[in-house]
């Protein structure tokens, strides 16, 4: 048995290598067959088994076992592989030149060149160790392997019918499906080949890819607003890329190294890993590089949600988790990264409360996550840790549902303004139930993400600065969500109930990924315990704060997750028999009016714009006055601009990365 766990766990290379190159190889035939849609379908069906059985299986193989018990799996190579990992490198950063000449872009071909000649003189700088660690899995890569694969597969599975109905409206001057699936089944390669890898040829190789993909995604539709987008996101991770380059400079310049193995927390690595956050900030969109990240917006759903959920923006978190670790002696460099984090936790979350439009508060939401990740990176703890990395598992889960489900009534209603979703149980009831359950997994207990706040509020107990922010940003998003949940419930009386007409991938997906929410919220402390826990002791050796982590889990344990479930339960089936005895048709009346309708000054100017002869909300009142009525949330429309405040919290979050430099410079001995 020992033998053929050995052989097994000597397979982690090709299946490593398969789950990297399958997705490419697969995008690329639905581009060659895209015109034989039934073969498409089956190849996009065919890619998402590989993506969530591959990442599944090299999870398990690169774990080891108890008799075998190898927590870090490496692929050591010779030296002679670095030019392999040079030229990928210099292949995708001359694709990222020929984009910049090509949509006649000077900032984005100078970022280019900038980028080239940094790879070109790391490469040369210094001498080359005999052996190079090229792929490197542990339980921090594993994680988002599991990320991609498990919530990337859905979002791919969901696209099926939703690209379908996409194409029927599409604009003048969209992509082909071909061109769309190509970009977005290689997009996943990508990410699992840059959370796999240790070198930084390799790591910057599927870094820059991932960003090609998501500029080609974006402006999937043509036209001038997606254009911009497009360009604007390509513009900030092209400046992203060059604050990662840089970091491989200098450290090869002060001969640390090709790998992360190399930042050991030395004052000589304390710049390259502050180049290393900053580039991190612009792939997961903080303050001030958010603005790519809401004009994403603008691409298919499935795109919003991959890059929200699954991959792109969890790059950046995933590079801060990796090296934060290392420099937890810098107090002053590590305060800097956790307030960064905290102001865009808070600042996020509170722009999401000011908007109607769904996927903008997705996004802002999607921004506000990420900000307590780094704070939580940034805060020197094994509970914090533990809490990010929960974080990053968990809202992936959550997000990746929220933005599907927001795609399919966005299609269904024409329409992604909240204001709309009144009245949703009775037109899109299935739905809703799962768009419930992904926004309850978001605040309410039993539910990780929950659970993950707590814990992040806990780890700063004895920083009231940054506790303020956290506790101000968990404010605000109970108010959005709540806000949102309460007009997603708002349903007059219909003694029918129909039943919701829905294709079979997108029932799979939407319904895969709730059961996952579902059965994630009702084993949560026992995730916590026994993977995130395991992975923060492992990280931070501290005895103390171990044992910390251990006693807020006993305490939790007097308040099982059962119980929440059982009553909520509970509360659904008293919900039930109330509806079923006491919502009559002989009970219900209609509202009362307390005036004639009247017809808008508009209206009575401009007969032909109401041929349909329906009358307006407003109505006569005393006097015959004329009052309007309004029934809407409250967005705070008159007294919060959006851009204004955004143009503040951008200024504030670029004078905290000169104070990040001043305290580096200050490290540097």
């Amino acid at each position: 048995m020992e033998r053929i766990i050995n052989s097994l766990f000597g397979m982690t290379h090709w299946v490593l290598i398969a789950m990297v190159v399958a997705p490419i190889l697969l995008g690329s035939l639905t581009f060659l067959l895209q015109k034989k849609e039934k073969l498409r379908t089956f190849l996009i069906w065919l890619a998402s088994a590989v993506v969530l059985v591959g990442g599944i299986l090299l999870v398990w193989l690169s774990a080891g076992n108890e008799e075998n018990v190898v927590k870090v799996w490496q692929w050591k190579v010779s030296s002679s592989f670095g030019m392999i990992g040079f030229g990928l490198e210099a292949f995708i950063l001359l694709a990222l030149l020929y984009v910049g000449f090509k949509i006649e872009n000077g900032w984005i071909v100078f970022l280019g060149l900038i980028q080239t000649g940094l790879a070109i003189a790391s490469h040369f700088i210094g001498t080359h160790p005999e052996s190079l660690v090229i792929f490197r899995i542990d339980n921090l890569t594993r994680i988002l392997i599991l990320v991609t694969a498990v919530v990337g597969s859905a979002i791919l599975v969901f696209s099926i019918n939703y690209m379908k109905e996409h194409e029927k409206h599409a604009p003048e001057g969209a992509g082909s499906p071909g061109r769309f699936y190509f970009f977005f089944i290689s997009f996943m390669g990508c990410m699992i080949g840059l959370v796999a890898s240790n070198n930084f040829s390799l790591f910057s190789t599927f870094w820059e890819a991932t960003t090609l993909c998501s500029f080609a995604l974006i402006g999937q539709d043509g036209g001038e607003a997606r254009r911009v987008n497009a360009t604007r996101a390509l513009l900030i991770n092209s400046f992203g890329g060059v604050l990662l380059l840089g970091a491989v400079f200098f450290l090869k310049l002060n001969h640390c190294g090709e790998d992360f193995q190399s930042l050991t927390g030395s004052s000589i690595t304390v710049l390259p890993a502050m180049l290393f956050c900053m580039a991190a900030f612009t792939k997961s969109a903080l303050f001030p590089f958010q603005s790519w990240l809401l004009g994403a917006m603008v691409a298919p759903t499935p795109v919003s949600a991959l890059l929200h959920a699954a991959t792109m923006v969890k790059a950046g978190v995933y590079l801060v988790m990796r090296i934060s670790p290392h420099y937890s002696q810098y107090t002053s460099f590590m305060m800097m990264i956790a307030f960064t984090g905290a102001l865009s936790f808070a600042g996020a979350a509170f722009l999401a409360c000011t908007q109607s439009n769904a996927k903008k508060v997705l996004a802002y939401s999607t921004i506000s996550n990420l900000g307590l990740v780094v704070a939580c990176a940034g805060i020197e703890s094994p509970l914090a840790y533990a809490a990010g990395l929960s974080i990053i598992a968990f809202h992936a889960v959550s997000k990746g549902l929220l933005f599907l489900c927001v795609g399919r009534i966005e299609q269904k209603l024409g329409s992604r303004d909240i204001e709309m979703m009144d009245g949703m149980p009775y037109k899109m009831p299935f739905t809703t139930m799962v768009a419930m359950v992904g926004m309850m997994s978001m605040l309410l207990p039993p539910f990780g993400m929950l659970l993950s706040k707590w814990l992040a509020i806990e780890a700063t107990i004895h920083s009231p600065f940054l506790l303020v922010f956290l506790v101000t940003g968990s404010a605000f998003t109970v108010y959005f969500w709540a806000k949102w949940m309460g007009h997603m419930q708002i349903q007059g009386y219909h003694p029918d109930k129909p039943v919701e007409q829905i294709s079979h991938s997108t029932k799979f997906s939407l319904g895969y990924l709730a059961i996952l929410v579902i059965v994630t919220g009702i084993f949560t402390m026992m995730i916590f315990r026994h993977v995130f826990t395991t992975m923060a002791a492992e990280t931070f050796p501290g005895l103390d704060m171990v044992a910390k982590i251990s006693s807020l889990y006993r305490e939790q344990a007097m308040f099982p997750a059962y119980l929440v479930i059982g009553c909520m339960a509970i509360s659904l089936v008293l919900t039930a028999i109330f509806v079923a005895f006491l919502v009559r048709k002989k009970n219900i009346r209609p509202p009362y009016l307390c005036g004639e309708n009247a017809i808008t000054i508009e209206e009575e100017l401009n007969p032909e714009k109401n041929k349909s002869g329906l009358r307006s909300y407003d109505f006569y009142s005393v006097g015959g006055k004329v009052e309007h009525a309004v029934f809407s949330s409250y967005y705070f429309k008159n007294y919060i601009d959006e851009n204004r405040v955004s143009r503040y919290m951008n200024w504030i979050s670029w004078l905290s990365m000169i104070v990040l430099l001043g305290c580096v410079i200050a490290s540097i001995k």
